[in-house]
């Protein structure tokens, strides 16, 4: 994500700071700061089988795109500890997912995965982005509509944002519109936009989550979840 090159420690590291972290403080709940944890599938099936193979019962939450997971490695996910999974989604419209250049699976796929494994016993937080440089109200709203449709249990809405440093930051240069680093955090807009500003921005994300967490559809269920993250 952060350049072309992937760097991967080997499952016998990993697996010797989990032994490591269980023995010494009885650490049982893990999260892999991976953001696209399964995307080389003979890697996450030999580390998940070797966490099996430790039998220390431990659970861990881990962040990765819809497009690569199955049937089969969920069940391999969930036999390791997976209990809760980051997956982003970010926009409903295909058109500003190209323009960002984000591809996911398609929406009868993002159904019935995150279907899948929230009845594995899997809590699934779908993630989207608002404020992409292709939104529009229209378009965040249809978005908002469509993240209470999934099956998920959470839901997180974050706001599109170049950061200096990164190859889109170069796009967007001559377009920003603070020079704070604080302000480039994903909850406000940094470049001048075409279609919104940061007042409708607000308005659609305070919609957003008043529309998915106070929904009597959802409200129960996120409930008895939080509880059970507590435990």
């Amino acid at each position: 994500q952060q350049g072309r090159k992937v760097r991967y420690r080997s499952v016998d590291n990993v697996v010797n700071e989990i032994v490591h972290w269980k023995n010494s403080l009885d650490i049982s709940k893990f999260v892999f700061r991976d953001p696209v944890f399964s995307i080389k599938r003979k890697y996450t099936v030999e580390l998940c089988e070797a966490i099996i193979k430790l039998d220390f019962k431990i659970e861990f939450l881990i962040e990765t795109h819809l497009a690569n997971l199955d049937d089969e490695l969920i069940d391999v996910l969930y036999k390791a500890g997976l209990r809760f999974v980051y997956v982003g989604i970010e926009s409903v419209d295909a058109k500003i997912l190209d323009n960002i250049k984000r591809h996911t699976a398609n929406k009868d796929s993002q159904y019935k995965i995150i279907n899948k494994l929230e009845s594995k016993g899997i809590m699934v937080k779908s993630m989207f982005m608002l404020g992409n440089p292709e939104d529009n109200e229209k378009s965040m709203m249809d978005t908002i509509k469509y993240s209470s449709i999934l099956p998920n249990k959470f839901v997180q809405f974050s706001v599109f944002t170049p950061y200096p440093g990164t190859p889109v930051f170069k796009e967007f240069e001559k377009k920003i519109i603070t020079k704070k680093m604080e302000d480039f955090n994903q909850y406000n807009l940094v470049f001048d936009h075409k279609y919104i500003n940061n007042t409708i921005l607000k308005k659609y994300k305070h919609i957003a989550y008043k529309n998915f967490y106070l929904n009597f559809k959802n409200f129960t269920t996120v409930f008895k979840s939080i509880i059970s993250i507590l435990r």
